[in-house]
Parts: structure tokens; sequence; C-alpha cells
């Protein structure tokens, strides 16, 4: 199987005219992306509405959007790693052992048009250490979809096994052109857990990859 060369450093430089990312805990050098499949359904609770990768263009310039964060202060949730200033948090569940890891950061001048699909791939391929090219063949676009409280929000998301540390994971992203601002999301489990069925629960409960949007700040 193909792996994605990846890194264990904690902060990596965005490629091209992005601004710096990180992400709380990344996959290390041994870890094996999976090629990407059509994946399983969500559950019949999730919205209807989705704002997709080509509704980039649609969304108001005026907004703003932030995680909703519901994990702080959450019982059962401990902090792993806090924001120091670089827009990434993680927190650790104390029962499951599992942990989701959060990016919000702005994005650099681009003329990407109204898919996000481009801009979303090189926030995943940061994560890695490589670029948009080599990771483009292990995404999927609905395996890990962030949501609002009403809507589906497609995102590009990279799926993989880490063999040394007998974990899983799933990174996903997306970047919206039309605000300005990316977002990533990580969620790392035990080799026992099935790591999507994991981000599908987090997801419905307690909405853990939930993002608000709102109006701007005036002047």
């Amino acid at each position: 199987m193909r792996s994605i060369p990846v890194t264990a450093a904690v902060v990596l430089a965005l490629l091209g005219t992005l601004t710096g990312c990180t992400m709380a805990l990344p996959p290390d050098s041994s870890a094996t992306p999976i090629p990407s499949a059509t994946p399983t359904a969500s559950g019949s609770a999730s919205p209807t509405v989705e704002i997709t990768l080509q509704d980039g263009d649609l969304l108001d310039p005026s907004q703003t959007a932030v995680w909703a964060d519901p994990l702080a202060g959450a019982d059962g949730y401990s902090v792993l790693t806090a924001d120091e200033g670089d827009g990434s948090w993680s927190y650790k569940s104390d029962r499951t052992g599992c942990i989701v890891g959060y990016w919000h950061g702005p994005l650099g001048d681009t003329s990407a048009g109204g898919d996000d699909s481009a801009l979303s791939d090189e926030l995943l391929a940061a994560q890695f250490g490589t670029t948009a090219d080599e990771v483009a063949g292990f995404v999927q676009n609905d395996a890990a979809p962030f949501r609002t409280p009403s809507e589906l929000v497609q995102t590009r998301a990279v799926a993989g096994a880490d063999e040394e540390t007998a974990t899983t994971y799933l990174v996903a992203a997306r970047a919206f052109s039309a605000l300005g601002e990316g977002f990533v999301a990580t969620l790392r489990c035990p080799a026992t857990t099935n790591v999507q069925a994991m981000w599908s629960l987090l997801s419905s409960d307690p909405n853990a990859f939930q993002l608000v949007f709102s109006q701007k700040p005036a002047g």
C-alpha cells in the first residue's frame, strides 16, 4: 500500500499562500493512510442540507465562523493541549482514550473561486508534511463532515492507521475561501476503536465537530 510520508512534528508549515497551521496530535512516521473509498452513510438523524465544497462562493464574506467547542469543560474530557495562540488545541476522552484536536485560522490571499476542495487539500497536506498532490489519492469527501446546528459541512478527509502506536485516525479539513478561514479537526483512537464510527458518534453527541457562523464585528 502506498503511504503518505508524515512527520511527528507538532507545528507544520502550511503550503503556498496559506498562513501557519498546526495539528494537536499529527500522525507519526509509521502511519499508513488508507486509500479513498466510498464512505458509509451517516445515521438518519443527520441534517439533510449541506454546505458543499462547491458552495464556497455562496457564503457571505461578512460572516465569520468558530468551533462550537462543546468539549471544553465537558465531563469525561480533559485538556491535552491548550491553545497558546496558534489556533490549535485538543482533548482526551477519559473513557475511550480517543483524542480530538482542533485548528482554526486565517487563509492567505487566494483565487480559488467557488470550489474549496483545493484549499482544503492544502490544509490536509500541511498536517502530513507533504503536498496536496501526494495526499490526493487518500482523500475522501464525505468521510468526516463538520456540522452547523442545521447543516452538514462537506470536508476533505484522510483516514489512516498507525501500527507503532496501535491507533487509527481521521483528519478532516475545510477551507472557506469566501470567509478567508480554514478549519481542521482530528480524531485519533485506539486501534480497537472504529474511528469512523466514533467520529459519527461525536458528531451527533456532543456535536464535537460543529461550526457556528456569525456576523463579523463592525469595524
